[in-house]
């Protein structure tokens, strides 16, 4: 009895030895695997790329802003604002302050923004840049007399306004229309920078007729488009000299007759000069020469009209066709001297060559430039 129950338990004792080794076997199995397999996972996904493996390529993405970058007044009475992308604006008028107003919605100006030197004579009185919110305001006033349009734009990065005298248009009209029209060689001859000082003397250049008037035309001539260089010109000269020039205009723009003498007298000219070129019917062709006008009972504007008439016969050797008194509303409505000059025929073939003639057109300026000079150093 003693012997079977020592035999039972020592079967009990290396069953349950048995049992404990099997049950230890399993789970040090079962843990091998997931640790196997977990080598296994971490394996298939490298910690390091190999040297055949490409790394990702980071792009780093910066909104573009819009930022006014410039704003220029051009030669022909243009201002210019320019972006650096597409640009979407409003335009307003106060029309109590004359404040002409352009908004331009999520924009900035540019940390390399350039703006304008405005002359002495420029029209535009004052120009103004305000952030208000994201938008950015620019306000423009003008002197009295001068008004703001928009033009047509070509490039998206930009703004154009014409800046002009008032019209004797009463309603605008639409924008495709209101461009000014480009000048033959109008680039040649920029628009001169005053520098001259008023107490030499202030000259008003008006360059006759213009936009839809074209003035007198014949042999492919308009008079238009040759007092306008000849003015230009002429402007340039007298800054030379130390004058105070301004322009009744500077592209080919309508104005009435009473606004450029209102403009004379706003700026307390010294001397007002209109120039023109004359004509006559076609069976008077071969009538040719110069002729300077004055207003009638003017002794000042009588001596005025005769040193110039003079400087310019001496110069272009043209037919003198003498000074003379006049009643047209520029001299008559002007208190300054004032005189109007028939550079030439444009009827006459030979002098509408002339006219065209850039050279010609240089000396008739520089004669007429002379001629005031030599008035104003006398009578000071």
């Amino acid at each position: 009895m003693q012997y079977r129950q020592l035999a039972v338990g020592v079967c009990i004792s290396i069953a349950s030895s048995y049992i404990e080794t099997i049950f230890s076997s399993k789970i040090e199995a079962h843990e091998l695997s997931f640790h196997t397999t977990r080598d296994r996972l971490t394996q298939t996904i490298p910690i390091e790329s190999t040297p055949n493996t490409p790394r990702p390529v980071l792009v780093e993405v910066s909104n573009r802003h819009l930022e006014i970058t410039r704003l220029s007044f051009s030669a022909n009475g243009q201002v210019i604002i320019e972006a650096n992308q597409s640009l979407s604006y409003q335009t307003t008028i106060d029309r109590t302050s004359g404040m002409y107003k352009v908004t331009i919605p999520n924009a900035k100006i540019a940390a390399n923004f350039q703006r304008p030197t405005l002359a002495a004579n420029s029209p535009i009185e004052r120009i103004r840049l305000e952030q208000v919110g994201n938008s950015l305001e620019i306000s423009i006033k003008t002197i009295a007399g001068w008004q703001i349009r928009e033009t047509q734009r070509l490039n998206n990065q930009q703004i154009k306004l014409q800046v002009s005298l008032n019209s004797v248009l009463q309603s605008p009209k639409p924008i495709s229309q209101t461009n000014p029209i480009p000048l033959p060689n109008s680039n040649a001859t920029p628009l001169p920078q005053n520098t001259g000082d008023r107490r030499r003397g202030v000259i008003l250049v008006d360059a006759g007729h213009g936009g839809r008037d074209p003035g007198a035309v014949a042999n492919g001539v308009r008079e238009k488009d040759i007092v306008l260089p000849i003015s230009l010109i002429l402007g340039q000269s007298l800054q030379s000299m130390g004058y105070t020039v301004y322009y009744t205009r500077t592209n080919d723009v309508e104005i009435d007759l009473e606004p450029r003498v209102a403009l004379a007298e706003r700026v307390n000219a010294d001397v007002f000069v209109s120039i023109h070129a004359n004509s006559l019917a076609s069976l008077n062709s071969a009538v040719n020469g110069v002729e300077t006008f004055h207003a009638r009972g003017s002794t000042l504007g009588r001596e005025l009209a005769s040193y110039v008439q003079s400087q310019i016969i001496a110069s272009t050797g043209a037919n003198d066709r003498k000074a003379k008194a006049a009643g047209f509303y520029v001299l008559a409505r002007t208190s300054m001297p004032a005189i109007l000059v028939e550079t030439g025929f444009v009827t006459n073939a030979r002098e509408a060559a002339n006219l065209s003639d850039p050279n010609y057109q240089k000396r008739m300026a520089e004669a007429i430039a002379k001629g005031i000079d030599q008035f104003i150093r006398i009578r000071r």
